[in-house]
């Protein structure tokens, strides 16, 4: 596997190596795959490496938040560069595909994953499915002597005042969700009025949505507002943390994997695509520490995702949320009315 940063990547394209519909024929051929994708770099590697083994070439990965996938996929628009975008949320996919930046693909084995997490189109596949949650240093709390947040306006607290951290809606799908699960849960006018009060408690909007992850674990921060396979991760590797979720239902996305329109490496992009929603490829989530809830049911939940799968979650309204339209309003309107008063 190639790893590449954003500033290589741009230059680097042609330095991209194989990965293959019909393996060694794709090898020996000299085909490229490039991958943009949404988890963490962990997962990231664990899958094209495992890629790279039945496919016998070498992927080529960039990491990008879903911010930022948007953006450059937009802006390859006349020249795409990569041919498959894995593990960003359904808002941003179906964003893309209003864009006209997708085109439809039914990945071989997809029709064991049921019909609600798969597009009628075949533009977009989901391979697992997450939620929003509160992550806790439990140190801070017990030096507090306060309770984890239980609700939604329990964020408002005084006492977690420049003590919570969050993707920013701008550049992260985590934020994006939560942003618009409180104007689903809220209504617009509320809503608006809450994430105003809630922006006093913030202590930093990151550029990712696990930006939060190590600081909530080190402490820096007493609270981060993140999705729960990140919670878990963080647990799972001896943090002080401890997970809630807002009593009155949570939001919770969908990760899709999808075929980018003009995909200059089609034929390897769609055995990546078969592959990749395979119960063995959706393992290897949890097996990297990426605990999710897996949307094929012959793929086995990991211990720790167990006790989460009956989670409240509200109805969450992705067309509405996935829209270009609602997505440029809520961001623009974030960054003038939220990010803009800061200090």
């Amino acid at each position: 596997m190639i790893k590449l940063t954003r500033r290589y990547f741009t230059g680097a394209m042609a330095g991209a190596t194989a990965a293959l519909l019909a393996p060694r024929a794709f090898a020996q051929a000299g085909k490229k795959l490039t991958l943009y994708m949404g988890p963490p770099e962990a997962t990231c590697t664990a899958l094209a490496e495992a890629f790279e083994k039945i496919s016998g070439g070498k992927p080529t990965v960039l990491r990008l938040s879903a911010g930022e996938a948007i953006n450059r996929i937009r802006a390859e628009r006349n020249a795409p560069q990569a041919s498959v975008l894995y593990g960003i949320g359904l808002p941003s996919m179906m964003t893309l595909k209003a864009d006209g930046l997708l085109q439809p693909y039914r990945p071989n084995g997809s029709d064991d994953i049921p019909a609600k997490y798969r597009d009628p189109d075949g533009f977009w596949t989901g391979t697992d499915v997450d939620f929003i949650g509160f992550a806790c240093n439990k140190t801070f709390l017990a030096e507090k002597k306060l309770k984890a947040p239980q609700s939604w306006e329990d964020l408002l607290r005084p006492e977690f005042t420049g003590q919570i951290c969050l993707g920013s809606p701008a550049t992260s799908g985590t934020g994006y969700t939560f942003v618009t699960t409180v104007l689903q849960v809220m209504g617009q006018e509320k809503g608006w009025a809450y994430l105003k009060r809630f922006d006093a408690n913030v202590a930093q909007y990151t550029r990712s949505g696990i930006g939060p992850t190590q600081l909530v674990g080190r402490g820096e921060v007493g609270i981060g507002i993140l999705f729960a396979h990140d919670i878990l991760g963080s647990i799972s590797k001896g943090f002080p943390i401890e997970m809630s979720l807002p009593q009155e239902g949570t939001g919770y996305d969908l990760f899709c994997a999808v075929l980018l329109k003009g995909a200059p490496e089609a034929d390897a992009a769609k055995q990546f695509l078969d592959w990749a929603v395979s119960p063995a490829s959706i393992e290897l989530l949890a097996a990297s520490e990426y605990y999710d809830v897996p949307t094929n049911p012959k793929a086995k939940v990991h211990d720790l995702v167990k006790p989460w799968q009956n989670a409240k979650l509200i109805d969450f309204d992705f067309a509405w949320a996935g829209a270009s339209a609602t997505r440029q309003e809520i961001i623009t309107r974030f960054q003038n009315e939220i990010l803009a008063g800061r200090k």
